[in-house]
């Protein structure tokens, strides 16, 4: 973003990329995460649910708060990603001059600030910020336990000095589980002074405090690489193009012109609308002609659409044409496959639940936990740890679902020729796929929510209402012959009369 961009495709390529990806994975409004009990046996209880279901709008609650300020730092950590292909998200308590919770807030780390290193399993577990603070602030932040360098500073009234410090976040070694203090928590917490050489702050974490994750990388990387950085040949190669462009239109606007020895000392003006006397000779021939001819440009437009191209089609701006492409013939399956094929596309995003969704969740549960939120817990819950499994609910994973879907068009457009020649195979049909699943499995898919849906109260009142209307619709049917047979009844009965 300086001066030095001539071509902004990338940087608008990459906002776009930030909304597609912020849409698919964490759109706004929606709660595309929830908790839930991993007891199988703990899903069948109500009571349970419901708790599991409030500590769900909590969380989303939380993140919602305008003071929070998770949409515009997720924002920072998503450009980040796709930029760089690393990230890194802190949650922590938000506090008032009383020392009263008021909620979480959220800070987009510089990952230039972060060294992280992998356990055993891939996973981030150490994490080592280096920042700079002045004096000031490190007066604030610590108060009486500031290290020496920041008391020297205040006592030569140099508040304002800069100093640099450095956080490590790692698992602790001796750990013991019986303690409250901080080597109870498995998570340690030192702060260096780079200046005094010393650790002047010791704490802990019950689980890491800043979420670190990679957008792709090879098994021997510990750092990430997002998708710009996979387009960077065609970054570099649009700038370049764009600067020769500027130059051969500018060029061919205003052509440079060659001129005779003998007119050094004649001022040639050339502009707009201006006269260049001297320019002809006594014969009209011209004294001035162009250095160059004019310059075919298509070639070189064509070769920049296509870097263009390129950069775009990293940062997934071609599914905005999806829905302008359509036409008004396409059919249901086609639909279904081209959702599939955009879950296919954005597949790499899945990723970000193991590494970025997933651990961000277990921070703001430990937050709510120490905010209580969680005193409420049923004692089924509190009898089982308190472990929880977090499911989703968002564009992507429907998207990547849509292939089911798609499967069922298919089938049944491969099934209705032959139900419109044997009209008796249509119920065999709907017995092999009831209507009542098939259509809870298509609503889950497009994105119905769940509150439009009845609930089992709804639906008993709605087939007891549609039975008593089945069976009106019977009389009324039935009506007319009973009328027909009492009155020959009647005929027969007064006939008889007659006769005796």
């Amino acid at each position: 973003r300086t001066t030095r961009i001539y071509d902004e495709t990338a940087m608008l390529a990459l906002d776009h990329g930030c909304a597609v990806f912020e849409s698919y994975t964490m759109p706004r409004g929606a709660r595309w995460q929830s908790l839930a009990p991993r007891d199988d046996a703990l899903l069948n209880n109500r009571r349970v649910r419901q708790w599991y279901e409030l500590k769900t709008s909590q969380l989303f609650a939380l993140r919602s708060a305008a003071s929070c300020g998770f949409a515009e730092q997720s924002h920072e950590s998503v450009a980040s990603l796709l930029a760089f292909g690393n990230q890194a998200i802190t949650p922590e308590l938000m506090r008032d001059k009383q020392g009263r919770y008021m909620g979480l807030y959220y800070r987009s780390e510089h990952i230039g600030q972060l060294y992280v290193r992998e356990n055993a399993w891939g996973r981030i577990d150490t994490i080592h910020r280096k920042f700079t603070l002045t004096a000031r602030q490190a007066e604030q932040k610590w108060g009486d336990e500031a290290p020496e360098c920041v008391k020297v500073a205040m006592r030569d009234k140099k508040p304002e000095e800069k100093l640099e410090f450095l956080h490590v976040v790692r698992p602790r070694a001796d750990h013991d589980e019986t303690r409250a203090d901080k080597r109870g928590k498995p998570i340690q917490s030192l702060y260096v002074s780079t200046r005094d050489k010393v650790i002047f702050d010791e704490g802990g974490y019950r689980v890491m405090p800043t979420i670190y994750s990679r957008f792709e990388k090879s098994p021997t990387e510990t750092y990430g690489r997002g998708p710009v950085m996979n387009v960077m040949p065609a970054i570099r190669a649009t700038q370049e193009m764009a600067k020769d462009l500027i130059t051969m239109v500018e060029l061919a606007a205003k052509p440079p012109l060659l001129a005779t020895d003998d007119m050094l000392d004649q001022v040639i003006r050339y502009f707009a609308g201006g006269v260049t006397y001297g320019g002809l000779d006594y014969d009209k021939n011209p004294m001035l002609k162009q250095l160059l001819d004019g310059a075919d440009l298509a070639p070189a437009m064509a070769l920049l659409d296509q870097s263009r191209a390129v950069i775009k089609r990293a940062l997934w701006e071609d599914l905005f044409q999806v829905r302008q492409e359509q036409k008004t013939h396409v059919s249901a399956t086609d639909v279904m496959e081209r959702a599939s094929e955009k879950g296919v596309l954005l597949s790499p995003l899945g990723r970000q639940e193991t590494e970025w969704f997933d651990p961000m969740a277990a921070r703001e549960i430990d937050l709510m936990w120490e905010m209580g939120l969680l005193d409420d817990m049923p004692p089924e819950v509190r009898e089982a740890g308190g472990l929880f499994q977090l499911m989703y609910d968002n564009p992507l994973r429907r998207a990547q679902m849509a292939d089911q879907a798609a499967g069922f068009f298919r089938t049944l457009e491969g099934a209705t020729p032959l139900m419109q020649a044997k009209p008796a195979l249509v119920d065999q049909f709907l017995t092999q796929y009831p209507f009542d699943k098939v259509l809870a499995g298509l609503a889950r898919i497009n994105g119905v929510p769940a509150s439009w849906e009845a609930d089992d109260d709804e639906k008993a009142a709605s087939k007891e209402a549609m039975a008593q209307q089945g069976q009106t619709q019977q009389l009324l049917e039935a009506a007319p012959v009973v009328s027909k047979v009492a009155t020959d009844l009647a005929r027969l009965n007064g006939g008889a009369g007659v006769a005796a």
